[in-house]
Formats: C-alpha cells, sequence, structure tokens
C-alpha cells in the first residue's frame, strides 16, 4: 500500500478525474459520478494519458482507496436496516441473491465461456454491490487485474442500463405500488450510488425504500466472499490462478462486518456516518476512474461483445426473476 515517488502523477491524475466527475455527475443525473468517471478514464486513458509513466499511480489509485471505502460502508449499514423490509422483503433479497450468483456463474462457464475467476466476479458484482463487492471478492478469489477491471466494466456499465430502463418498468409493472418498485430497483441495480441515482428518478418513497433493500445485499457481501473464496479454493490448478490451501477473507471485509456491528448497536454521532458515507461515495468514485484510465481499448476489443452479451443476458435475467418473485412473495 505504500506510495513510491513515480505513482504520485498516475495517483493525481485519477484523483482529478473523480473531482471532476463528482462536480460535474449534477447536471448529468441520469449518468451519475461513478458512470461518468469510468467513461472519462477510458476516454483520457486511451488518448492523453495513454503513456506508461500513468500506470504505476493509476493502479495504486484504483486498488487501495476503495478497500478504506468498503471499510467505512459498515458505518452506514446496521441489522436493523433487515428488519425494516420485513420477512417476505427479505426472503426475496436472500433468493434473487442466491439465484443470480448462481445462474450468473453457469452462463459465464457453460455459455459465455470465460473464467471461473472472472464468472465469479460477474456473479458477485451483480448479486452484492457492483465494483465494490468485485473489489472484495477479486484477492479471496485470486483474480487477475484484467479479470477485475473487465467485470467491473461490465458489471458498472450494466447499472447504468437499469438506471435508465427501470424507472419506466417499475412504475409500469408495479403502478402506484412505491414499496414493490423500491424492490425491484433495490435488488437488481449493481452499485449503490446507481441504486439512489435510479430512485430519484422515480421519486416519492422510492428514494427511502430501494437502499434499504440495496443495503440487505451490501450486508451479504461478506458471506459471498467466504462462499466464493471457499469456491476457489476447489479449483482445479489450471483453473485457479494460483493454488489455495486456505480461505482468505480480505482485511476489509472484515473491518466492514465489525463497524456494521458496532452501528447495530451503538448510537453514532451522525458526523461520523455522514463523513464516512462521503468516503466510501467519493472512493467509489476513484475507483471507477482508475479502472477507466487502466482499462485499454486492446482489453475492450479483446473481449467486448462476449462481455456485452454476457452483462446484457444477465441483466434481463435479474429483472425477470425479480418481478417474478417480488409478485409471488410481496404482491
Amino acid at each position: 500500500m505504500a506510495i513510491k515517488r513515480q505513482m504520485i502523477a498516475g495517483i493525481l491524475l485519477t484523483l482529478a478525474v473523480a473531482l471532476v466527475a463528482k462536480f460535474v455527475s449534477p447536471w448529468l443525473p441520469t449518468l451519475g459520478a461513478e458512470a461518468l468517471a469510468m467513461v472519462l478514464g477510458i476516454i483520457l486513458g486511451n488518448t492523453i494519458f495513454a503513456q506508461q509513466r500513468w500506470g504505476a499511480g493509476v493502479k495504486w489509485a484504483e486498488k487501495y482507496p476503495i478497500e478504506i471505502g468498503i471499510a467505512a460502508l459498515g458505518l452506514n449499514v446496521t441489522l436493523q436496516n433487515i428488519e425494516s423490509l420485513g420477512w417476505t422483503g427479505i426472503i426475496f433479497i436472500l433468493l434473487q441473491m442466491l439465484a443470480t450468483i448462481l445462474v450468473v456463474m453457469w452462463l459465464g462457464g457453460r455459455v459465455f465461456k470465460v473464467a471461473p475467476q472472472t464468472a465469479m466476479l460477474m456473479g458477485a458484482g451483480n448479486a452484492v454491490c457492483g465494483s465494490s463487492a468485485i473489489a472484495s471478492v477479486a484477492p479471496a478469489v485470486g483474480a487477475t487485474d484484467d479479470q477485475r477491471r473487465t467485470s467491473v466494466a461490465t458489471v458498472s456499465l450494466a447499472g447504468v442500463v437499469l438506471l435508465f430502463v427501470l424507472p419506466i418498468i417499475g412504475p409500469a409493472v408495479f403502478p402506484h405500488n412505491d414499496l414493490l418498485v423500491s424492490a425491484l430497483i433495490g435488488g437488481t441495480v449493481q452499485s449503490v450510488g446507481q441504486v439512489s441515482g435510479t430512485a430519484s428518478l422515480v421519486g416519492g418513497d422510492v428514494v427511502t425504500y430501494a437502499p434499504i433493500f440495496k443495503m440487505l445485499r451490501v450486508i451479504m457481501l461478506s458471506v459471498v466472499v467466504i462462499l466464493m473464496a471457499r469456491h476457489a479454493s476447489k479449483l482445479t490448478p489450471i483453473e485457479a490462478t494460483a493454488p489455495k490451501t486456505s480461505v482468505k477473507i480480505p482485511w476489509f471485509v472484515m473491518v466492514f462486518v465489525v463497524l456494521m456491528l458496532v452501528n447495530s448497536f451503538i448510537s453514532l454521532p451522525h458526523v461520523l456516518t455522514g463523513t464516512a458515507h462521503e468516503i466510501t461515495s467519493f472512493f467509489g468514485i476513484v475507483n471507477l476512474a482508475g479502472i477507466g484510465l487502466n482499462l485499454k481499448w486492446q482489453t475492450i476489443k479483446q473481449s467486448g461483445m462476449k462481455f456485452l452479451g454476457y452483462g446484457l443476458v444477465t441483466i434481463i435475467f435479474q429483472v425477470v426473476l425479480a418481478i417474478v418473485l417480488i409478485t409471488v412473495l410481496m404482491k
């Protein structure tokens, strides 16, 4: 995690892209700061800042700040968030997550022929919380940087698609029922920021309830990391990036769980939880800016159509499944 002198330029570049995205995003609310940072990063990283000298710092900024952001997220999640959804809401989220992980991993292996690590990253990213989940699962399953970047790009772009279509689909399928529309948005959209953005386009009580459904998915992050790590440890040496003899849970996932438990039983000052929220939000933008800057046209071309199809099939499955489960369990 140490910063070397040659990294400074790349780190400052990544922070600058993130800040521009954050300040411009209010004028582009349908896109959001996260997606805007990634798009800007991809454009700049393949044109003006394509030189090798930026690489080391960008990689550092892409990897480490998001770990702090994930840990800090625990200060904005409580066990009480689960209780507010009711049993049917909880069952819906758990079934939705389980089915998404299993089907997305199956699609990755059998249909789109991606590496097992990539399939696990896609499953976790779509089922839990986008790039934050991928950042948590990647070291636990031995994923490569290219696998992580491609998965984040695919999942983030899929989230942008849902951001545009769910404000239309939700009220049409569940008219005059903010709770069910909230379940649809909170149960399918990938990142926390994208859930808030999608909910704001619908308005009403959806702005309040959709993030709560999303928080239950976030609470399950540590469980997903553990299960993914155990699954990765059973891969054959050919399938695995490196032989695994034990399950290693990233430090920031453990801190996330501890902070969540503290926040559940101790009333923390708003200044602390508010600051933690801002840290998580901004470091998420930094992460996507770094991913964009590191994601080269060659990598996109090599896996573009395959991953575009993978992401599209995934979100279609998620939305259809969510509508069915909500109709059966909650309507």
